[in-house]
């Protein structure tokens, strides 16, 4: 999903069509993954790296339809874009709170001393070639995050209930084959429940709270889903 406008949309959909199947792509994607594990204990040492999100895609019946008198009557035009709401009501950066996460279990790894990670988002611009780390660390390894698809969409002829979706990709590149070795998507599916439905007047209500919490929830999610692929219980170390 490159690109930052349809990827979200077309994800919510994809889940949509998923859904209603009563099938779950994240965890037919897990199932045919190999255990990334020992590749990370091999692994002499290994960079953890993530990039910054683009804004969040907000469906509107305009958007989709132009505008008219169907249009017209939604009053979707009462919702401001994604971005300028997530920059006036400070909603959590996805990405950042997602490494965040997920550095506190690197730290905690009983291997821990070889993760060498950025406290800050990569400084480039994420590109689907890794060649690029060549030039960027001396580790063997990268462990790269990258959410790169989130937004909120309604079912057709539902435009006030909104659903959100997250994607986060998560890469460990071999540095000098300039060669991605595993890879998985995390796709939370906002058809799940309610955690991640809104009413189009909750998004500006209380600061954007109900937004706030959506997101944050998402990026929980993720943040779960990938560390539970990345660690066993016994890969953790225990404080006495």
């Amino acid at each position: 999903m490159d690109s930052k406008i349809t990827a979200p949309l077309a994800t919510l959909f994809s889940i949509a069509a998923a859904t209603a199947l009563g099938m779950h792509c994240a965890l037919a994607t897990a199932a045919a993954e190999p255990d990334v594990r020992p590749m990370l204990h091999a692994a002499p040492s290994i960079s953890f790296v993530y990039y910054t999100a683009s804004g969040m895609f907000l469906q509107t019946p305009t958007g989709v339809a132009g505008p008219g008198l169907i249009t017209g009557m939604t009053k979707s035009g009462q919702l401001p874009q994604g971005a300028e709401m997530e920059r006036a009501f400070n909603i959590p950066e996805p990405s950042s709170e997602i490494a965040g996460a997920l550095t506190e279990r690197l730290k905690a790894a009983t291997d821990g001393a070889k993760w060498h990670m950025e406290g800050h988002p990569h400084a480039r611009v994420w590109d689907k070639n890794p060649e690029a780390y060549k030039g960027e660390t001396t580790d063997a390894y990268v462990l790269e995050l990258n959410v790169d698809g989130r937004g909120a969409a309604y079912l057709p002829l539902k435009w006030k209930t909104y659903y959100y979706g997250l994607s986060a990709r998560l890469r460990l590149i071999d540095v000098a084959q300039s060669k991605v070795v595993w890879e998985h998507h995390c796709n939370q599916s906002g058809l799940h429940g309610d955690t991640y439905k809104l009413k189009v007047d909750q998004f500006e209500a209380n600061g954007g709270a109900r937004l706030k919490e959506v997101e944050h929830a998402a990026n929980d999610f993720c943040a779960s889903e990938l560390s539970s692929l990345l660690f066993a219980k016994g890969d953790l170390l225990v404080s006495k």
